[in-house]
């Protein structure tokens, strides 16, 4: 067992691992390989560019393809740490889960099961980022007014039953990004890192959302098809900061020191 008393430089040793910074140069050399194909599935769901209009199993997998592209990314960050492996189990889930909501929603008529799907997303999220710690209440409820205020904007103008859906679906939203906002610390440690990423990605969530819901129910929405264009490269820059916070840590610490260290020959 390693005297805890002293720092240890072995950072497989979780218990006495001091920190290691990692640029974020080092962080993009590790990851950008291996999400070409997420970005090869975001080109062609823009290059296809289906109407909306016309709804069909061509449009949902085009769709679905970019999100199932960072669940096999995820699925490659493999850890033996229980709680980086919890929490990778976490982001698999909320991305099959939205999945699943990406294809019913090309279909309006099962508008309500897709928004279901994404709610569940958002609690598997939810397990990963943690329910009590950090806690932060200021900021729970500043996160909460603003969902309230949105929810507010737009309910007039609900269905009854879409009124309840909308309304769970704003909490269940509006916890997720508290949750990952509150666990950001601002250093250069890739473990922190990570907490950035995940809170860009709920934040990004939101405003997609948003910019849906004031679409579909009040009529505020962009000209032409700028409105589509934001709404997807948020909501697929979303899904992507919160599969890079599940990248692993110590994998990326060892080839950022492997990077750092000097050569000898």
């Amino acid at each position: 067992m390693a005297n805890h008393g002293n720092h240890c430089n072995d950072i497989s040793c979780h218990n006495c691992y001091i920190p290691h910074t990692t640029a974020p140069i080092h962080v993009f050399k590790n990851v950008a390989p291996k999400l070409v194909p997420f970005t090869k599935f975001v080109c062609i769901y823009f290059v296809a560019w289906t109407p909306y209009e016309n709804p069909n199993l061509y449009a949902a997998i085009i769709k679905c393809l970019p999100i199932l592209a960072l669940f096999a990314f995820v699925c490659l960050q493999h850890t033996t740490n229980y709680e980086e492996s919890k929490y990778r189990y976490c982001v698999l889930l909320g991305l099959l889960l939205s999945c699943v909501g990406d294809f019913l929603l090309i279909w309006e008529e099962l508008f309500g099961y897709g928004v279901c799907f994404f709610g569940c997303a958002h609690i598997a999220y939810i397990c990963g980022f943690g329910w009590l710690e950090p806690f932060n209440v200021r900021l729970g409820i500043g996160i909460y007014a603003l969902g309230i205020l949105t929810y507010l904007l737009v309910l007039p103008v609900l269905p009854q039953v879409v009124a309840i859906v909308t309304g769970l679906y704003c909490i269940t939203i509006s916890t997720a990004a508290w949750r990952a906002v509150a666990r950001v610390e601002f250093t250069w440690e890739i473990w922190k890192w990570t907490k950035l990423f995940a809170a860009i990605g709920t934040v990004l969530f939101c405003i997609s959302d948003t910019m849906i819901v004031f679409s579909m129910f009040r009529g505020w929405s962009l000209p032409g098809n700028f409105q589509r264009g934001i709404v997807m490269s948020t909501y697929y820059t979303a899904q992507l900061g919160i599969a890079l916070s599940a990248v692993n840590h110590q994998k990326l610490l060892m080839e950022s020191l492997a990077l750092q260290k000097p050569r000898t020959d």
